[in-house]
């Protein structure tokens, strides 16, 4: 149906050129995969959260909490003061 909806005459019979037709196609897939692109790159880019790997993503930002924190005392006792709890 959609095909002969475009390629029929409309108003003053004035007819919808294929350039318009093939830009309407396009805007159309780029909205749509505008939709889902992000959540598949984050699932991409945590997949190891999401196959089941939780203990070692878990364990990974520990370590990195824990580099924080100790860089940040460490520049606490050389003269750079930042309010770090814990």
């Amino acid at each position: 149906m959609s095909e002969n909806f475009f390629k029929q005459p409309f108003g003053m019979n004035i007819k919808v050129p294929v350039k318009t037709i093939k830009q309407v196609e396009k805007t159309a897939e780029s909205t749509v995969s505008g939709i889902w692109e992000p959540l598949f790159n984050f699932i991409d880019s945590n997949q190891q959260v999401f196959n089941g790997n939780v203990a070692n993503e878990i364990e990974k930002y520990n370590l990195m909490q824990y580099n924080l924190g100790a860089a940040l005392r460490r520049d606490k006792i050389t003269g750079i003061d930042f309010d770090v709890k814990g």
